[in-house]
């Protein structure tokens, strides 16, 4: 039996047993992520700053998911400002778009989960609207009354103007305002501005008390023109069938400025009116007139503080005109303790703190005056006489004589009716 020759061996690497063969090499595994990190060396963590735990990543998601959750919702905030009224009794919060002659153009959206779409509700169908304010109208108009400019109304106007004869509209009330801060400046433009505004206002507004009060600034701008003739057969017939509050306060208003307007002409055209007999007292019942008017807020409608501050004011400056300083300050002194935050109230603050400091009181008032001698002389005799000190006994009355009736006591006269002033100053005195 032949053996077979063994494998042939080379000298630098000796025979190994195939059971004992060593097995090959893994290939070396990528360093993990997940390893830990080594110790931070001195200076590291304000180098680089450690990763965020796990909850605020959390947190974050949850912010992520709440805004994305808003800006679904946003569609339906945005439609849902307007509100349409129908006459059947159902109501829709829409964005009114526009309205012709037929029917009303709105953005309606029935569900968060549909989209929104414009649809067309006959005028016949619809019984009002409510309209939104429009974005920083509130503020505008905030900023208008406080600072006294009409400025920030001029674009809010414009846009409500066309809505004027819709019911529940605003856009005369911002008018109204507008219109009444233009007259503060008495320019030509801004008076024919306004003039304007009063008509349309008087000739398109839904609300009756718009529009009385739109009449009543017309008839004040036709007053500074010098028309006082034409004016006060209008406001007195505008008087008698108005039963507004605020229409009657303008109407007042009114009235007190061309009974205002007949005393300065009076005065211009008789610089001597107090030497004469029959102007005196046309004088007096002008004045009467003007603070009536004016006051006519102040004293019965404390609540409407826009218009009893105007009235008030007007009133100082009528009491300033006629040289009665200490009315004045009274005036203003009211204004800035009832009506603070108006524009009068400011106007009124301005012009107290112009004014001098008043004297201290003087010490004569509390030290006893000493009489003159011959005063003091006959004083002293009356007192030294019997018949000052002790009178005389009276008469006995003689027997049947019948006692002398008491006289009547002769009836007092009648008094006259307080003027707006004397109001004034008896509520001022009682607080």
């Amino acid at each position: 039996m032949k053996t077979a020759a063994p494998f042939p061996q080379r000298p630098d690497r000796p025979i190994a047993h195939p059971a004992r063969r060593a097995a090959p090499a893994a290939p070396a595994a990528p360093p993990s992520s997940r390893r830990r990190p080594p110790p931070p060396q001195p200076g590291f963590l304000a180098a680089r700053a450690a990763p965020p735990p796990r909850r605020h990543r959390r947190s974050s998601r949850r912010g992520l998911a709440r805004w994305l959750g808003l800006l679904l919702l946003l569609p339906t905030l945005l439609l849902g400002e307007d509100r349409v009224f129908l006459k059947n009794g159902r109501q829709a919060e829409c964005r009114v778009l526009d309205f012709t002659a037929e029917a009303l153009r709105i953005t309606y959206q029935p569900s968060p989960s549909t989209s929104p779409a414009e649809r067309l509700v006959p005028l016949g169908d619809v019984d009002y609207v409510e309209l939104a304010p429009l974005p920083g109208e509130p503020e505008a108009l905030a900023q208008a009354v406080r600072e006294g400019r009409s400025e920030p109304l001029m674009g809010f106007w414009v846009k409500r103007l066309p809505w004027l004869g819709r019911p529940r509209s605003n856009g005369g009330e911002i008018g109204l305002k507008y219109a009444e801060l233009l007259t503060r400046i008495s320019t030509p433009d801004r008076l024919e501005r306004a003039l304007k505004i009063y008509q349309q206002i008087e000739a398109a507004d839904w609300c009756e008390e718009r529009r009385g009060r739109a009449q009543a600034g017309r008839l004040r701008l036709l007053l500074r023109q010098g028309r006082i003739a034409e004016v006060r057969p209008q406001a007195e017939a505008l008087l008698e069938r108005s039963g507004d509050c605020r229409v009657l306060i303008e109407l007042r208003h009114v009235m007190a400025e061309a009974a205002a307007a007949a005393l300065a002409e009076m005065e211009r055209d008789h610089p001597q009116w107090t030497q004469e007999d029959d102007l005196v007292p046309q004088h007096q019942q002008l004045l009467n007139e003007a603070l009536d008017g004016y006051l006519y807020p102040h004293l019965f409608h404390g609540a409407e503080e826009d218009l009893a501050a105007r009235g008030l004011w007007a009133a100082a400056q009528l009491d300033r005109a006629q040289k009665i300083p200490g009315s004045v300050a009274d005036w203003a002194a009211d204004l800035t303790k009832l009506y603070a935050g108006t524009p009068e109230a400011a106007a009124a603050q301005a012009w107290l703190d112009q004014q001098p400091a008043a004297p201290p009181a003087a010490h004569s008032k509390t030290a006893k005056t000493t009489p003159p001698p011959a005063q003091a002389e006959r004083g002293a005799e009356s007192e030294a006489s019997p018949s000052a000190q002790d009178p005389a006994p009276p008469l006995p009355k003689p027997r049947g004589s019948k006692p002398k009736s008491k006289p009547k006591p002769k009836s007092e006269p009648k008094s006259e009716p307080k003027n707006a002033r004397a109001l004034a100053e008896e509520g001022r005195r009682n607080g």
